[in-house]
């Protein structure tokens, strides 16, 4: 199968919209797998995050990655959204096609200039021909546009309206919409109502409620004259149409039920203009797959099955999966013609002027400028006795939007879904475009300018100055009074709002096993592989949006006229630097302060963090915004901080510090905190002297106290310790000191390698006399220096850091690999200690273990006299130890021979030659000389516990059939049956102790072999067998066993010398054939002689004496046997060389 190279998605990543992009991967396996599509080729894709787009920088960025993917063999492109028009000119300049799913620039509609582009996201001209279609219909020619997302909708609507002879009286813009910003929409309200009668409103659901509380204040939804056309991008559903009259749904903030009454009432003059519900019955099941494909590489969106279970897939998910589609559907037709899929021309005629049949489960037309129309509906309050509460209505479709055939007309024409319901007007029918006499009444009294003159004529006519100048002063007061009463009275209002207050049920909190962040955090270390608790603050979710929760150890709190005012103030600080303020929660037993998340926890932990490099430019950047931070806090209303400590000061995913933990001081008063006494000791470790010394200090303390908190704060930056690590004193005790009057400091000698105006910045920011300190904005000049290296455009700024944090990133996993790597050899070493090394190998990738049947094998089993006795004259310590030092003998004994241990059992000890790796019939030799060698070393044997006293045991050997294989799961273990098995046991048991008892089948097998020597037993009566005829084996020719050790491996030539250096376990362990000759040598080793009469060091003797120069060669010439007294040639045997010269 061909491949068709790559389709690249270029995207910024944001938040929840990070869910949708599980659709582009949907979409490619969905056209991968049709016949129909692309047949023979295979579409492929590739992905760049380039970020949210804030200036011209970002398109730079987004050209270079479009490049890069050009160069890799791309055919196309998906995306950006936001901006694309750099992105779209680019694409045009290389004839590739661009299809874009959340684009809205209007220029790119051009299609003389962008003619490879095109959109499945219908633009704000397409929406604006609905609203068009809506006005007109109505009669209603004069218009407020008030706009909440951003400025390009409100000006591109104004002149499409403009257009179509609707008069646009006011346009207002509010970017950004939060609830703090209710009012900007009042005051909208204020200066519009008497202008209009007819208001659009673009923005989320949120905006609008609050839009419609404005005007119902001045009770103008009450009559019917006013009405709400609004635009939303969110498609209606129809499974929830009775919650638009549900409070929650409204505002579970309202003070009271009758406001919230009010706002329900007041929604039955809002015509809801939105993208037609979704008609395809499986598209559920299509989100859901493409919220799994989105958590998968390249996405990797955090998954936490409480989060996703709340996200609402955006329509962008249908948009971005239309776009892939409709490519295919061209290429296809490209390539029947025997055409180029990556002639971006010839893909867009066959996109422009035709229809594609959405994901969303209706046809949906892309005109000849490569737009989609999009389809939509319009929602309104109608009447549903189903409905809950005391309204009996819901939202339901009223009307939707139908296009001519005749091309000249290009607004399409309003219908009613159901022209004999129509739409449930408050008033008689829909309010009209302005009142009969106009808004001033000007229509119908012409005479009232004239009327109005005559009368200021008269009154300046008046000759006596003196009534001026009272008059003038009267009104003077009067208007200085009044603009005072309507400040005050403003004030009161905003005291009174409660839109600070969160509901818990509104938070879902992340419980402490979720997978991919924690409950309770400080920090999530280097790209957020883990997380370290923290006991203060929790994870959670609201409106779609991580948020911190920090619990407020009190009871209740009662809502006082300061504490308003408190949450005033915090709520009105914004700033980059300082820790977004969402909201609170008071209930009774859950009190909770809802903040902004910052993703890489405190600046403490990151400063603890070893394995994260911190150099000049990061640390730069954090005392920059620490700056910057405390500068704009010391200039509003909050005045100081009071509490600024290193934990106090968090870093985002973006590496941008923001300082938390200010204002509310009132609010927090009266905490009973679980272990207080110890958080309020290190608190006051970073308080001003003045302030300690001090019965009377508040606790937002002052803003010459926050300077020496920041001198603290700087030395950890800049050592990256605790300021008084250094101290031999405890907390108490420096507490105790600086109250005492002692000037302590920490000391400056660990600031080494740091510039001088950095010391004397330090040294008089904690200056003993609060006014001697300067302040924020004097210590932001002197340390200007220290930002040198900060570039100036905030974008690169920031690409440097992350540049920076990838690199840092790139040595840590290198690290990290190379331990794991030492842990998995740890681990299988360990494992082969266990099992056979093919075994475990076939275990470890996941294969089945069957059972083996071996036709003939050698048993061992081997027992200690006595051991009963034995056991009850000891301790069961003596014992064990007894039994760890006599099988760790065996076990090195073992070692030497192709054998493999299968287990001990208390005294028993079993060992078998011939599996799990099939050995010819060398078998029976190996456990010969294995036994032989074990009963040398048994004789010379001591007890621990008891010196001079010695072990005996008895030795049962016998060959056959048997058959091996692994028994269960857990502690799995590979175990031997057969009939031979239950032989060699019985061989053991009727054998005598220091000696070694074998079958006939064993002495057959072994005479074969040569070289061993045995004595006759005779017929001896075995348990569940009969007369057996058995044997003693007495002794071996160590030579012959040399012999057959070569003579099967003749393939093992000097070629081979240097794999015999620098023997490791692990070398000897995966290399049988290697490991048996370097037992040979430890065995001549071991018995003080080798074939030239030289004595030979053992392996382990090597490895005890360190001497990593030495290898084991074979010796392939006339070896002279010193003890025989004459000569003959025998098999190679193995000498230790010194290889020092050729190493």
């Amino acid at each position: 199968m061909s491949q068709m190279n790559h389709l690249p998605a270029i995207v910024r990543m944001q938040l929840v919209y990070k869910v949708a992009l599980g659709a582009l991967p949907l979409a490619i396996g969905t056209v991968n797998q049709s016949p129909q599509l692309l047949p023979e080729r295979e579409l492929k894709f590739l992905a760049a995050d380039i970020g949210r787009r804030n200036d011209d920088s970002f398109a730079v960025l987004g050209i270079r990655m479009m490049t890069e993917m050009r160069d890799s063999g791309a055919v196309a492109f998906i995306g950006p959204d936001d901006s694309c028009r750099a992105e779209a000119l680019v694409a045009a300049a290389w004839n590739l096609p661009l299809i874009s799913y959340k684009c809205e620039d209007p220029e790119v509609s051009d299609r003389k200039v962008y003619y490879t582009f095109a959109r499945t996201l219908p633009p704000t001209s397409k929406v604006s021909k609905s609203v068009v279609a809506l006005l007109k219909s109505f009669g209603w020619t004069k218009v407020v546009v008030v706009c909440v997302t951003r400025r390009a909708w409100s000006e591109q609507l104004k002149e499409f309206l403009t257009k179509h002879n609707i008069l646009v009286t006011d346009t207002y813009t509010v970017n950004d919409y939060i609830p703090i910003f209710e009012s900007k929409l009042d005051d909208i309200v204020t200066a519009t109502y008497f202008r209009t009668r007819v208001y659009i409103f673009v923005g989320e659901h949120i905006a609008l409620v609050d839009f419609v509380k404005c005007l119902q204040k001045r009770k103008l939804l009450y009559t019917g004259d006013y009405v709400i056309v609004s635009v939303d991008d969110i498609i209606y559903d129809p499974r929830k149409r009775k919650d638009i009259t549900q409070r929650t749904y409204i505002d579970p903030y309202l003070p009271d039920r009758n406001m919230s009454q009010d706002v329900k009432f007041g929604f039955q003059s809002v015509l809801k203009l939105t993208p037609t519900h979704v008609k395809n019955p499986n598209f559920e099941q299509i989100c859901e797959r493409i919220k799994k494909y989105s958590v998968q590489s390249p996405f990797c969106v955090p998954y936490h099955s409480h989060i996703f279970k709340t996200i609402a897939m955006p329509i962008q998910a249908a948009h971005l999966y239309d776009a892939v589609m409709i490519y295919a559907r061209a290429a296809t037709e490209i390539l029947e013609k025997g055409g180029d899929p990556r002639n971006g021309s010839a893909i867009l005629s066959r996109i422009r002027n035709r229809s594609y049949h959405s994901v969303q489960g209706y046809d949906v037309f892309i005109d000849e400028n490569g737009d989609a129309e999009g389809n939509f509906t319009v929602v309104s309050l109608l009447d549903d006795e189903e409905a809950n509460g005391t309204i009996k209505m819901s939202l339901q479709p009223v009307g939707y939007f139908h296009y001519s055939e005749n091309d000249s007309i290009d607004i399409p024409i309003f219908r009613y879904i159901n022209p004999k319901k129509g739409i449930q007007w408050v008033g008689e029918g829909p309010p009209k475009a302005e009142p009969e006499c106009g808004f001033g009444g000007e229509l119908c009294r012409e005479d009232v300018i004239d009327d109005l003159d005559d009368k200021l004529t008269k009154i300046y006519d008046l000759r006596d100055w003196r009534l001026h100048l009272a008059l003038s002063a009267a009104t003077g007061l009067v208007v200085v009074a009044g603009v005072f009463a309507f400040k005050h009275y403003r004030y009161e209002q905003k005291l009174a709002c409660i839109l600070w207050k969160i509901e818990l049920k509104d938070l879902t909190m992340i419980p402490s096993d979720a997978g991919d962040c924690c409950p309770e955090k400080s920090v999530v270390y280097l790209g957020e592989p883990g997380c370290t608790p923290r006991a203060h603050t929790r994870v959670a979710l609201h409106r779609e949006s991580m948020v911190a929760v920090k619990p407020i150890y009190k009871k209740t709190v009662d809502i006082t006229r300061s504490i308003r005012k408190e949450l005033k103030q915090i709520r009105e600080v914004r700033h980059e630097n300082l820790i977004n303020f969402v909201g609170a929660v008071v209930e009774p037993g859950a009190i909770f302060i809802v903040t902004g998340y910052c993703a890489r926890g405190s600046l403490q932990d990151i400063l603890k963090n070893e394995d994260l490099r911190l150099d000049t430019m990061f640390v730069s950047s954090l005392v920059a915004d620490l700056l910057r931070g405390m500068i704009y806090l010391h200039d509003s209303d909050i005045v100081s901080h009071g509490n600024l400590r290193s934990s106090n000061c968090l870093v985002d995913s973006r590496w941008v510090l923001q300082i938390s933990d200010f204002g509310l001081h009132e609010f927090k008063a009266g905490q009973e905190e679980p272990d207080h006494e110890t958080k309020e000791l290190h608190r006051k470790l970073y308080r001003a002297p003045e302030l300690l010394r001090s019965s009377t200090s508040l606790p937002r303390g002052s803003q010459r106290g926050d300077i020496y908190s920041f001198a603290l704060v700087l030395y950890e930056i800049m050592t990256r310790r605790n300021p008084w690590e250094d101290t031999l004193m405890s907390s108490q005790e420096i507490i105790q000191s600086i109250v005492q009057g002692q000037k302590l400091r920490p000391s400056l000698s660990s600031l080494k390698g740091v510039s001088d105006y950095v010391l004397k910045c330090i040294e008089s920011c904690w200056h003993e006399e609060p006014d001697a300190r300067p302040d924020m904005k004097l210590v932001s000049v002197i340390l200007k220096p220290m930002q040198a290296g900060l570039r100036a455009n905030i974008f690169d700024n920031m690409l440097a850091i992350m540049e920076k944090y990838a690199c840092n990133l790139e040595g840590i996993v290198q690290q990290r690999t190379n331990e794991l790597v030492e842990e998995k050899k740890k681990t299988d070493a360990l494992l082969h200690r266990m099992l056979p090394k093919t075994v475990a190998d076939a275990l470890k990738r996941g294969d089945p273990v069957e059972a083996e049947s071996f036709d003939c094998v050698t048993i061992y089993f081997s027992d200690i006299v006595g051991f009963t006795q034995l056991s009850a004259d000891s301790t069961p310590l003596q014992v064990v130890t007894m039994l760890n030092e006599l099988y760790t003998c065996c076990d090195y004994i073992i070692s030497h021979y192709d054998v493999y241990k299968v287990e001990t059992i208390g005294d028993a000890y079993m060992v078998v030659s011939g599996l799990p790796i099939r050995n010819g019939a060398k078998h029976a030799g190996e456990i010969a000389s294995m036994a032989l060698h074990i009963l040398r070393r048994i004789r010379k044997f001591e007890l621990p516990h008891k010196p001079g006293e010695g072990l005996k045991i008895r030795i049962g050997i016998h060959s056959g059939q048997c058959v091996a294989g692994v028994v269960g799961l857990k502690m799995p273990r590979y175990c031997l049956f057969g009939d031979t098995v239950n032989t060699a046991s019985r061989m053991e048991s009727s054998g005598l102790p220091l000696k070694v008892h074998m079958s006939e089948a064993t002495w057959t097998l072994l005479q074969k072999l040569g070289g061993y020597q045995a004595e006759e037993r005779g017929l001896v009566h075995i348990k569940g067998k009969g007369e057996m005829k058995t044997y003693w084996l007495t002794g071996e020719d160590p030579l012959c066993r040399q012999n057959r050790i070569f003579e099967s491996n003749s393939h093992f030539h000097h070629s081979h010398y240097g794999s015999l250096c620098s023997l490791s376990e692990d070398r000897l362990t995966e290399t049988p054939d290697l490991l048996r000759r370097t037992n040979l040598a430890e065995f001549l080793g071991d018995n003080k002689a080798s074939a030239t009469g030289d004595l030979l060091f053992s392996r382990r003797d090597l490895h005890l004496r360190a001497v990593r120069a030495c290898c084991y060669r074979t010796n392939e010439e006339l070896i002279y046997y010193s003890t025989t007294g004459r000569s003959h040639r025998s098999a190679p045997a193995i000498a230790l060389t010194d290889m020092m010269t050729n190493y």
